[in-house]
């Protein structure tokens, strides 16, 4: 059997021509369709007050200021190999970061990540679907206008910018919100009435009443979750006060699954990013105001690495 191989400069759909030398001769003509060796999927993309659009090379132009740290853009998409693949971005906007995480059928992140400039990775077994990041990496997010050009492909060496087969693909603002939902309520913490927690909606938490003295909760809206080893980040976009008050924020504790013993893993002014073990992670949302009252925020945890 013979094998023929053929390798395009450029993606797109062709014919090859095949011939024979035997009398009488023989000709075809085969359609085919070359593959970019770019293996990203995009498109245009809004959300944490970043914009992407494509442009008519294929590239990504970005544009805004990102609503906080590690906050971005993401894209995702079926993994289309396997093997080893090396992340490159020739153009890039300083200020902003690219990585692809790998995610199992149930959409959960496995371990390791591919990063821009980092070294080829290994995609680990059960790996179905590719999660492409731009994410703020300035502590206090600075506004953007560039192009992006970033390049995912298989094996260990970076080859010239090609662009991707798919520059439609929508994209959206959110990692997941992997915090989970406070039980028990309505509930009413402190006294003289005491403030009033209800959820007017999923994941979203309202703190209305009033007091004479503090309300000193600090274990009373308790929810647990466990997260694998990785980096993490607290945060929610409508901080009641600010994400260094005492007054009604979140206390949380990690308790590590290779028995290291418990640690503080966010409270104010230390919402992170940090890394973390794998373990459970106890989350509290404290009141501790005094007087009146009426507060609605949502808490978010994500998965940044």
């Amino acid at each position: 059997m013979t094998t023929i191989t053929i390798t395009g400069k450029k993606p797109g759909k062709t014919d090859v021509t095949i011939s024979s030398t035997v009398n009488p001769a023989v000709k075809t003509d085969v359609p085919v369709t070359v593959l970019s060796r770019n293996l990203l999927s995009y498109g245009p993309a809004e959300g944490n007050g970043l914009t992407a659009t494509v442009n008519t090379d294929g590239s990504l132009h970005v544009t805004g200021a990102a609503a906080r740290q590690w906050a971005g853009l993401v894209w995702t998409f079926p993994c289309p190999v396997q093997g080893t693949v090396i992340l490159r971005d020739p153009t890039f906007i300083a200020g902003l970061s690219t990585s692809v995480k790998f995610l199992d059928a149930k959409g959960h992140q496995l371990d390791g990540q591919v990063t821009s400039g980092g070294n080829a990775v290994a995609i680990p077994a059960g790996t179905v679907s590719l999660r492409f990041e731009i994410l703020s990496s300035e502590a206090t997010p600075t506004a953007k206008d560039g192009d992006l050009r970033v390049q995912l492909e298989s094996g260990d060496t970076a080859h010239e910018w090609m662009r991707p087969d798919n520059t439609s693909l929508r994209g959206g603002g959110e990692l997941a919100n992997l915090y989970p939902r406070v039980t028990g309520l309505p509930k009413t913490v402190g006294a003289a009435p005491g403030v009033m927690v209800t959820e007017p909606s999923p994941g979203t938490y309202r703190f209305k009443g009033s007091t004479t003295q503090k309300v000193d909760s600090w274990d009373s809206l308790t929810c647990s979750v466990h997260v694998d080893a990785g980096t993490y980040t607290l945060d929610a976009s409508d901080w009641p006060y600010d994400s260094s008050s005492w007054l009604i924020g979140i206390q949380s504790t990690l308790t590590p699954d290779d028995g290291s013993g418990q640690t503080i893993a966010f409270e104010p002014k230390g919402y992170g990013p940090r890394p973390l073990k794998a373990g459970t992670l106890r989350l509290n949302i404290f009141v501790n105001t005094t007087g009146e009252v009426d507060k609605t925020f949502t808490p978010r945890l994500y998965k940044i690495d």
